[in-house]
């Protein structure tokens, strides 16, 4: 066989510009500079927008992780009076096991993610959770800012990912590099991507079990090989167990996928029973979590049904969740639950979803609805994603702002089928310069992206997260209580979270508050904040409900109060109780702004 001649040195260094010019080369400098400028945006929006947690859940769920980290319990240190009650019920001799407490309200694929984050940086030695004299000097907790906050990142970018290959499946690779570069372009996604709720990853599970169905489908219907499309059928389903697992108003979707899976039978190929064992086997890999829930509370989904309560005309603000024993009614509750989602349903129609993204792919989304696309899985994919969608807002008008909040999981499906429409529209439109199409393009994509370039460029970086949340105050207080000690604080998350100590919700009454110390668990400090103080005074402190508690709020305890040593922190807009001085040369010094009491 004659040799093979080798190639001269100008068609090699030919065939390489070749390549930078228009082949493999320049695919890969375009992807290389796309990516760098996502990054440098992530740097960039956090760099200006991110000083610390400042809501409830971020900080609750930042705390399930490291308890999982650290144990590996599902075991939580924000403790409420309403779980208390629920716990001792269901457990043997009624113990409330309040140094370990279950978790009932947020399921556990979240938590375990920063889990493992967690225990990454232990492994490489890196401590990141300081004590109060080692946190001096630093402007952002160190577990925020190493783990928690780029986590979120690396699902946003991963869902940016299969943003694009469900757009080049359904559309173009045109159209999916559209879409992300929009998607990458909504404050929205950043700014949930450093809020620490995990948005991010449901917003991966859904758009992973979403893609995957689409692919296994499609193959299905191609008659590919058995084993091609049931894994891929197979993959999806772990995908939408996953996103059930982060967070429970996934299960909106899976009605949305089942239906689009249907509809993607043939007469020889029946979708209905594909659909009926997709919805069982999401079932029976959820369903041992669900045993978990039913033995410790009588509910397959622990207390999160019990929140639709919370901020009804029956339990106003938080008062179910302080309420040592509630009393459920199914016909009052259902009217206090009715109240409360027409409140919210108005709430989030008007200043929520129809304003999503500046409201302009929104609308265009909206109208796809009356529009038959060709494909048949681009058609039956948008009714599946249409019947998700009106699940989800039936369901969540009944929950908190948080769970109000994940309507955020449709975003990118209304960029996807959105920008496609408009694409439709002006192919329509016979412009014969491309021009004109490209600078209408960029002023769509522009609209949408506006709120991120204000934020960027004009809006002032945000301050410190305080009132409330200062994390030296509350890991210096904190720190005054030694490891097994009880707190009682009207921000059990923040101490749970910052100072490392099991904290309970401050009860709803003064009664309630003895009845836990002499009854559940001796609470060795009271820490009492400008959430309680900010509460109206003659509604809520005089009249109201929180009436038992103004005189230990006013500094003038009841002779029978237990904690009778204390200080004011910040010009007396916190307060700090406990059972002995706890401060001095000989143990621990006062933090600093207090004043004796």
């Amino acid at each position: 066989m004659a040799k093979q001649q080798k190639q001269p040195f100008e068609a090699t260094l030919q065939d390489l510009v070749y390549s930078v010019d228009t082949g493999l080369g320049l695919r890969i400098i375009r992807t290389t500079l796309f990516c760098l400028f996502i990054i440098g945006l992530i740097i960039i929006f956090t760099a200006r927008q991110f000083r610390g947690f400042d809501t409830e859940a971020a900080m609750d769920y930042a705390q399930l992780g490291r308890n999982l980290a650290q144990s590996n319990r599902y075991v939580t240190q924000c403790v409420r009076p309403m779980t208390i009650s629920q716990v001792s019920a269901h457990s043997f001799g009624g113990d409330a096991r309040i140094a370990l407490h279950p978790e009932l309200i947020k399921p556990p694929v979240y938590p375990a993610i920063l889990a493992g984050g967690f225990k990454f940086f232990k492994l490489v030695g890196i401590e990141l959770f300081p004590s109060s004299a080692a946190y001096q000097g630093m402007r952002i907790y160190p577990a925020e800012q190493w783990v928690i906050v780029p986590i979120n990142h690396f699902f946003t970018a991963l869902s940016g990912l299969l943003l694009y290959l469900l757009g080049r499946k359904l559309f173009s690779s045109k159209m999916g590099l559209l879409s992300v570069t929009t998607y990458f372009l909504s404050e929205m996604v950043w700014q949930d991507s450093i809020k620490g709720t995990g948005i991010p990853v449901l917003v991966f599970f859904v758009l992973g079990a979403t893609y995957f169905a689409l692919l296994a489908m499609v193959h299905r219907r191609e008659r590919k090989s058995s084993w091609n499309w049931i894994l891929l059928f197979m993959i999806s389903i772990l995908f939408s167990s996953a996103a059930v697992l982060t967070h429970y108003a996934a299960i909106a979707v899976i009605p949305g996928l089942a239906l689009f899976i249907w509809m993607m039978g043939s007469r020889t190929q029946r979708g209905g029973h594909l659909a009926f064992f997709y919805a069982a086997l999401i079932f029976l890999i959820i369903s041992p979590w669900f045993l978990r829930n039913y033995q410790l509370s009588g509910s397959p989904l622990g207390l999160a049904t019990h929140t639709a309560l919370i901020g009804s005309d029956k339990y106003p603000g938080d008062s179910l969740m302080r309420t040592l024993k509630p009393v459920f009614s199914l016909s009052s509750d259902i009217g206090a639950a009715k109240a409360k989602w027409a409140k919210n349903f108005n709430a989030l129609y008007e200043n929520g979803f129809t304003s999503m993204g500046g409201g302009v792919l929104i609308a265009f989304f909206m109208v796809t609805f009356f529009y038959r696309f060709v494909r048949v899985h681009v058609h039956n994919l948008r009714w599946g994603i249409g019947l998700s969608m009106i699940l989800f807002f039936v369901g969540a008008c009944f929950f908190s702002a948080e769970t109000l909040q994940l309507y955020h999981i449709f975003w990118p499906f209304v960029i996807l089928y959105g920008l496609a429409f408009f694409s439709i529209l002006l192919d329509r439109l016979d412009l014969n310069i491309q021009l004109y199409k490209t600078a209408i393009t960029v002023l769509v994509v522009g609209l949408t992206a506006l709120p991120l370039a204000v934020t960027i460029l004009l809006s002032p970086p945000p301050g410190v997260p305080y009132p409330p949340y200062y994390a030296p105050f509350i890991m210096r207080v904190s720190e005054l209580l030694k490891p097994a000690e009880i707190m009682c604080t009207d921000m059990p998350w923040a101490t749970a979270w910052y100072g490392k100590r099991t904290s309970i919700l401050i009860p709803q009454t003064l009664d309630d508050y003895y009845e836990i110390n002499d009854y559940r668990k001796y609470i060795s400090g009271l820490y009492i904040t400008t959430i309680t103080k900010d509460r109206p005074f003659v509604s809520s402190l005089l009249e109201g409900a929180e009436k038992t508690w103004l005189p230990v709020i006013m500094g003038r305890l009841p002779q029978d109060f237990p904690l009778r040593q204390g200080f004011a922190l910040n010009k007396q807009d916190q307060i700090f109780l406990t059972d002995s001085v706890r401060w001095g040369s000989d143990q621990v010094e006062k933090p600093s702004g207090g004043e004796s009491k």
